[in-house]
């Protein structure tokens, strides 16, 4: 790993960025999801915690990162704290670290999935060919919260998955990529159980909420994203890790975020074993 090449790659991916027909979404709830998920193969027991937000509709859906969810907020305060310079922060309106920073539009009615990912400050987007997903409906049910749930399987991207979903809530969504039961997914974990969404919480919008994709994006297959996805995990590692270079005596300095001081070789032997460890993403082909 070159930490040169991550930034010539950007240079070679930006320039082909096209435009992509705008489409709107429009949604009328919200719908928080815990996601507790591990990363690690080789330390399942580390969990990490994010929460997502599903915003649905009659026909469409848009799953994302609590970032993007409150974007203009986020903006808002940071614009705010600039001007007032008294550096005090509130956790409700600073970002939030995320493994997953792909937003997922979902256009129940016509079967049609639309992922947008965020890679080396560029937008990537690809139809996902896996959907309709094939799932199998079964007797099963259950008590979950207040609701009574009954039990469905289906497969994803090298994952099983067992999801229980509600007709108490007559909406055909879920997390993720995930649609299609005759009712909210309220609970999705895989057979392993690496990945397990679990509901939050619901609430019907005062005013309904339209989501766009961006105009200018570079249009691909799932087959040339996942191509280059390494590239975006290389520099998810760096912003994660990097937090300055410096030129001593013609030498590059590195210094990480914890304030150590490394050659450029020795950072990116740290990189590499970064990387590696992050090995146990919810797509697993």
């Amino acid at each position: 790993m070159k930490i040169l090449n991550v930034v010539v790659c950007s240079v070679l991916l930006f320039s082909n960025i096209i435009l992509f027909a705008q489409k709107e979404y429009t949604t009328d709830y919200e719908i928080q999801y815990e996601l507790n998920y591990s990363l690690d193969s080789l330390s399942l027991d580390a969990k990490i915690v994010e929460v997502f937000y599903l915003y649905s509709g009659s026909e469409h859906g848009v799953f994302m990162n609590y970032n993007t969810a409150h974007k203009e907020e986020i903006q808002s305060y940071n614009e705010k704290l600039m001007q007032s310079n008294t550096g005090i922060v509130s956790e409700k309106n600073v970002s939030r670290h995320t493994n997953y920073k792909k937003t997922i539009f979902k256009y129940r009615e016509a079967n049609q999935v639309k992922v947008e990912a965020q890679m080396l400050d560029n937008i990537y987007i690809y139809d996902e060919p896996a959907v309709p997903l094939d799932w199998k409906i079964t007797e099963e049910t259950k008590e979950y919260f207040d609701y009574t749930v009954q039990k469905a399987t289906t497969s994803f991207a090298g994952r099983d998955y067992e999801a229980w979903f509600t007709i108490e809530i007559p909406i055909n969504d879920g997390p993720y990529v995930f649609y299609g039961l005759p009712g909210l997914i309220v609970e999705l974990y895989d057979t392993k159980k690496h990945y397990h969404f679990g509901l939050l919480s619901m609430n019907k919008l005062s005013n309904p909420k339209t989501w766009q994709i961006f105009d200018n994006v570079k249009n691909l297959t799932r087959k040339e994203f996942k191509e280059i996805e390494p590239v975006g995990i290389e520099n998810l590692a760096l912003t994660e890790n990097l937090a300055e270079i410096s030129i001593s005596n013609g030498v590059a300095v590195l210094v990480t975020k914890d304030g150590i001081e490394m050659s450029q070789a020795e950072f990116e032997r740290m990189l590499r074993r970064y990387v590696r460890n992050k090995n146990n993403w919810i797509e697993k082909e």
